[in-house]
């Protein structure tokens, strides 16, 4: 009883923590939301979850997104999230609000499951809490909310649920264990970001294959191999999706190599696990890529006790997570190392993401398990080593002297420059060449060392008080709170989110009605928000077909095509896609300009086409400058039927629109070929309504990129919708998982109670 009245008191200590970090937001309203100005939640998941729940609050669960990339999946994206749980606040409040709750219960809830871990393993509640504190602001976590990282935010909060399940498989053998593990893996899905399911799911089959040697046993073997695929099963609504789409984008295909190798942990970032500031705050980081992707700290006091426990504490209570935390971090060192290449090359899955250092996460999670071992050590024999505090008070000084060398170097600049020259740092080049910033970076690399210095320092004082008062040891606790919540603190920024949409671009927009697309080169996404049809965005769900023809029109290699094209100049094949406007921004000023091309319209009858049987045959004939593409469309397939060589006259009419179908009616007197200028995908359909003289259409691809479907000659009445067939599927086995789920649920709390 005393056990648990502390398990409650500590989860509520760390709801505490999460209400002083985010409380000013949560409970004011208004239009202020988590996030810096320049990050992904301004450019793209702010748009995403209004869009997505919009719709959702309408009744229409979105497949498709018209908005960005001339029309793109949505759900089957994932990053939508629509089915999330937590995310459901996003029908109820608004946006800004609701992102605000959502990042402060993620903050929340990871704290909490790190505690529940700790327990399975018989630590105290205090450790626990220390473990659970460490976590929730640790520098691979927290600075994801300034990079506006909501999905992989949500997927990380999952981990240390697995895990915890997978330590209670082990430690209880009971069945309730196994379907935990099942609905974080479910959860962990649904939140949108595969590439944390992919990696935790490699570092919990690591750490449960460590579990089994000298533990053998077929019966929570058989469990613990269980959890992946039901939770998998209980996902299906949303998997099933995600692998159509996959198919069709640029995420069903393989990386290119330097692509896919970006955002490694550079190996000097392990120096933020004791001074997080050495390379620069967020906003002005002069490192090695993002410091939201390479960041491993997790407060002087954790690193210290974690290192206290991989020297003091038994063999056997920590070889397995100070194995998990050496591949770990080899895996998130990527492209430093050799292995990276192997496993792009060999192994499923490592080819398809690019920011590999994400395994520092799982890195840090098992590290913060161990700060909380070593401090549990130290709570129960209430004795501390002397050579533990002499090693304390030593570090203490040696991180002094790196600060006053770092404070006196003269080669500070070359260190700069040589993080420059390696083409892995995204900051202004122009801020390198000026004195006074590089003046400013060696001041604060040299006090964030002075100030792991100093924490030390008191850590060891703590520690000497210990040894006689051994209830000063939550001193400890107290000094880890402090540490991570002026971390965090520092880094928590906000930004108006009503400044995401241009007021005077909406304003143009209304005033220039009709159907046509724009191009807003500095945030394309701000489409979603004022109905706009863009045809480009910002997001990695792009058509693979739109990838290569864009990544075409701007001189390069489709065979490389990814979402991230660099627009240098118009290509006058824009105008098929119904490009009218370009906006542009200069200062505070909206630059609009005209397409040099009249737009085309969204229907075209076209009596005239040919076949051609790959894509660089198309390319180059639509170059070509006889190809007119509002009379003759370029085929894959022969058409059936095929049209009339004579000049066809008809009309074609869009009558209803959603995010996921157009119906249409079309009067033809000459069989013709119906072209939409909207993006292709397998996935689109042709259906017959009533009173239509064709029973059965046939929809392909059009000129590469397009749809077209041929018609004959009378009246036609079609729907062109994006087929619901794995949604559907999915579905019915969710369902019939979540029915399985329940039963054993039931019967699990049935036993329990007897």
């Amino acid at each position: 009883m005393e056990s648990r009245r502390s398990t409650i008191v500590s989860v509520i200590l760390l709801l505490i923590l999460a209400l002083a970090m985010f409380g000013d937001l949560l409970f004011v309203g208004g239009t202020r939301v988590l996030g810096h100005p320049g990050s992904d939640m301004f450019l793209q998941y702010f748009a995403w979850r209004e869009f997505g729940f919009r719709e959702l609050a309408k009744g229409n669960l979105a497949l498709w997104n018209p908005h960005i990339f001339s029309g793109a999946p949505y759900f089957g994206g994932m990053q939508g999230a629509l089915l999330y749980p937590p995310n459901w606040l996003f029908l109820f409040l608004p946006t800004s609000v609701a992102i605000n709750w959502t990042v402060a219960v993620h903050v929340f809830a990871i704290g909490a499951f790190m505690l529940c871990w700790m327990k399975q393993r018989d630590l105290s509640a205090a450790a626990g809490f220390f473990a659970g504190t460490l976590v929730m602001f640790c520098g691979a976590f927290f600075p994801h909310i300034f990079a506006g990282h909501l999905p992989q935010l949500s997927a990380m909060t999952w981990s240390p649920l697995i895990f915890c399940s997978v330590e209670a498989i082990f430690r209880t053998q009971r069945g309730r264990w196994l379907l935990l593990g099942m609905l974080a893996v479910a959860m962990q899905i649904l939140a949108g970001f595969p590439q944390y399911v992919f990696y935790t799911g490699i570092i919990a089959g690591l750490y449960t294959a460590l579990r089994l040697i000298g533990h053998w046993s077929w019966r929570p073997a058989a469990a613990l191999l269980s959890i992946y695929p039901g939770g998998a099963l209980l996902a299906a609504v949303q998997l099933l999706p995600a692998i159509q789409t996959t198919r069709e984008t640029t995420r069903g295909f393989r990386l290119p190599f330097q692509f896919a190798s970006m955002l490694g942990l550079p190996p000097e970032n392990f120096v933020t696990l004791l001074a997080p500031d050495f390379f620069g705050q967020m906003a002005k980081y002069w490192g090695r890529w993002y410091l939201w992707e390479t960041s491993l700290f997790i407060g002087v006091a954790g690193l210290a006790f974690a290192i206290y426990a991989a020297i003091w504490c038994e063999r056997t209570i920590k070889w397995r997570p100070l194995i998990v935390v050496f591949v770990s971090l080899l895996l998130a060192l990527g492209a430093y190392t050799p292995l990276f290449s192997f496993l792009y090359n060999w192994v499923p899955g490592f080819d398809r993401f690019r920011s590999i250092s994400k395994f520092s996460f799982l890195a840090s999670l098992f590290l913060c398990l161990l700060a909380a071992t070593g401090l549990e050590r130290l709570l129960r024999q209430k004795r501390i080593e002397v050579s533990f505090v002499v090693a304390v008070f030593a570090v203490a000084t040696a991180l002094s002297l790196a600060g006053w060398w770092t404070a006196t170097t003269a080669s500070w600049r070359a260190l700069m420059n040589a993080s420059r020259s390696s083409g892995q740092s995204y900051l202004f080049p122009q801020l390198y060449a000026s004195a006074e910033f590089v003046s400013q970076s060696q001041h604060r690399a040299a006090m964030s060392l002075f100030v792991a210095a100093g924490v030390c320092a008191l850590l060891g004082i703590i520690l000497v008080f210990a040894n006689q008062r051994p209830r000063a040891l939550f001193g400890v606790i107290a000094l880890g709170i402090a540490e991570m919540s002026v971390f965090a603190s520092g880094i928590r920024v906000t930004f108006d989110s009503a400044t995401i949409a241009n007021s005077d671009e909406k304003r143009f927009l209304d005033e220039h009605p009709g159907d046509y697309r724009v191009m807003n080169v500095a945030n394309p996404n701000s489409a979603m928000f004022i109905g706009a049809q863009d045809m480009w965005g910002y997001e990695a769900t792009v058509v693979r077909r739109y990838a290569e023809f864009m990544t075409w029109s701007q001189g390069n290699d489709p065979d490389q095509a990814m979402s991230y094209v660099r627009f240098v100049r118009y290509d006058p094949l824009f105008a098929m896609l119904r490009l009218r406007y370009v906006f542009g921004q200069h200062g505070a000023e909206l630059e609009i300009g005209d397409a040099p091309e009249p737009p085309m319209a969204h229907l075209h009858l076209i009596p005239s086409y040919r076949v051609l049987p790959d894509r660089n045959a198309i390319f180059n004939a639509l170059r070509s400058v006889t190809f007119d593409p509002a009379r003759e469309v370029i085929l894959e397939t022969e058409p059936e039927p095929k049209p009339s060589p004579a000049e066809s006259a008809g009309t074609a009419r869009i009558v209803a629109a959603s995010t996921d179908a157009l119906e249409i009616e079309a009067d033809v007197e000459q069989p013709s070929i119906l072209l939409i200028t909207d993006s292709f995908t397998p996935s689109w359909r042709a259906v017959a309504l009533p009173r239509s003289v064709q029973t059965n259409y046939k929809l392909q691809p059009a000129n590469y990129i397009l749809r077209a479907v041929p018609l004959i000659a009378g009246h036609h009445h079609l729907r062109v919708e994006y087929a619901r067939d794995a949604l559907a599927i999915g579905g019915c086995i969710s369902i019939l998982a979540s029915v399985a789920f329940l039963t054993a649920l039931a019967w699990c709390c049935k036993n329990r109670l007897k």
